[in-house]
Parts: C-alpha cells; structure tokens; sequence
C-alpha cells in the first residue's frame, strides 16, 4: 500500500512540476511576442550609458537583432528586503518582468533591461 502511495505522491508532483513549467514557458513567449519591439524601441533611444552615467559603447548598438532575449521576474539590482513587502520597489524588485536584450561577444557583453510595467529601459555591461 505504501508503494501505491509513494508512486501516486509522485505522479501527482510530476504533474505539477510540468504545468508549472508549461505555464511558464507559454507566459514567457507571450510577454517576449508583445513587449519585444517596445523593449528594442526603449533601449535605442536611451543614451548608450550606464546607470553610473559610463559610456557603454563607442559606437551605436543594434538593438533590433539582439542575441538573446528573455523574460526576468523582477529587477535584480534593487535593494529590497524581501520582508519589505510595504516598499515601494518591492514590486519592481520581485515581482514585475523584465525583459533582456543582449548584445556582443563573449567578451564584451551588454544588456538592456526593458521594465515592463513602467516602461523604461536600463543599459548594462555583463
């Protein structure tokens, strides 16, 4: 009887461990198919320089063929307690997606991070 159990438990935990993937992977594609040509847009208009205001780029970045471009929830580079469920960047910290556009080598890799609630995009050297 316990094996019955057992090998239920663990039926019912890969079923959830693949609708949760699933879902995932179908949210990610449609944030990716709306926001995309926003995310491009915001990220050639910004000026090619970091947050600390440092030049990222001698020339002009192609942002419209990016390498990759994925969806991130939230904005990593906030300090935000994650207790502090009152702040007022608790939800750009763990909560809104952020969609990831990076260029160049492997060597000399630059992102632009596109928020997708407030609309701005934010440059990086990864």
């Amino acid at each position: 009887m316990r094996a019955v159990v057992i090998i239920l438990a663990l039926l019912v935990a890969a079923k959830v461990w693949a609708q949760d993937k699933l879902h995932r992977e179908a949210a990610s594609e449609a944030l990716l198919a709306a926001y995309q040509l926003h995310a491009q847009a915001a990220c050639s208009e910004r000026p090619q320089t970091d947050a600390r205001g440092m030049p990222v780029a001698v020339g002009s970045i192609n942002w419209k063929q990016p390498e990759t471009a994925e969806i991130l929830l939230g904005n990593p580079r906030l300090s935000v307690p994650i207790w502090q469920f009152e702040h007022p960047l608790w939800n750009a910290r763990y909560k809104n997606p952020v969609l990831r556009l990076t260029v160049g080598d492997r060597f000399s890799r630059l992102a632009c991070d596109y928020d997708v609630i407030n609309g701005k995009a934010e440059l990086l050297v990864l």
